[in-house]
């Protein structure tokens, strides 16, 4: 069952999972919802598990500008969060987009966080087509027009670069998967532009967990081509307190394996 957090500039949709006394939050990836963690509960039996739809997806809505999301507002949406559902500390768990956003929650409640557990993580090292195309000016009208036209001309053009080997035929899949109708290209351009300016600088961010002493667990698919071991490189090894797993499987199973697995 849906509850919702409602504002003039969002509404803000999640859903409960377990009875545990401890509190686990719970952001999922694109193109997903927040029901794709009810089986979490597996693995974390102690844990009431609150699984929030990221705007845009779900039930989730963001009805302001799409450049007012940075860290304050942030801030100040979990903390809202928190005080209507009287959680006062927590474990984080973010799967690939919703890895950023575990991640910067982590960054700006450090004195509430046990553990942070980083499923394919977003956010650690930042595509270079993503940054370009939602912070650079000139390319972000480009990057409207090829999401908001109604013709496969983003699509063809992705194909293109693809049958020249400049993009994994992964990436591939996923670009043709989630541009296949005008509605798709136009979220894929809403959620990029919003979430752009979640970044946090990985030195900063390593400062901030070493000091609160928090526990990062990563988990990334062996035959993941989009966020592999490599990826996660820059923070993991900057971090005094950690733990890295390598399951069987590729990115879009890898929340399906990681809820078959005995964490606590």
């Amino acid at each position: 069952m849906y509850s919702f957090i409602q504002q003039d500039s969002y509404t803000l949709a999640f859903q409960v999972f377990g009875k545990g006394d401890k509190k686990l939050l719970a952001f999922h990836g694109y193109g997903q919802e927040s029901i794709v963690f009810q089986e979490v509960t597996k693995s974390f039996p102690g844990h009431t598990i609150y699984s929030i739809d990221l705007f845009f997806h779900g039930k989730s809505e963001w009805k302001g500008n799409l450049s007012h999301l940075n860290f304050s507002v942030w801030k100040q949406i979990l903390a809202n969060f928190l005080s209507d559902n009287q959680i006062t500390t927590f474990d984080l768990i973010g799967f690939s987009m919703g890895g950023r956003i575990a991640l910067v929650s982590a960054f700006l409640f450090p004195e509430k966080v046990h553990s942070l557990y980083l499923l394919a993580p977003d956010g650690i090292q930042i595509n270079a087509w993503y940054r370009v195309a939602t912070k650079f000016p000139p390319l972000q009208k480009i990057f409207k027009y090829f999401t908001h036209t109604e013709t496969d001309f983003y699509r063809k053009t992705v194909k293109r670069l693809g049958k020249y080997g400049l993009i994994h035929k992964t990436v591939l899949k996923l670009a043709d998967t989630e541009m296949r109708t005008p509605q798709k290209r136009r979220k894929v351009y809403q959620t990029w532009m919003l979430y752009r300016f979640l970044e946090v600088d990985v030195k900063e961010l390593a400062k901030v967990l070493n000091r609160a002493e928090i526990k990062v667990f990563f988990y990334v698919g062996k035959y993941d081509r989009l966020i592999n071991i490599q990826t996660i490189k820059p923070l993991q090894y900057r971090l005094a307190k950690r733990e890295i797993k390598v399951l069987e499987c590729g990115h879009h199973q890898l929340v399906h394996h990681f809820n078959n697995q005995v964490i606590v």
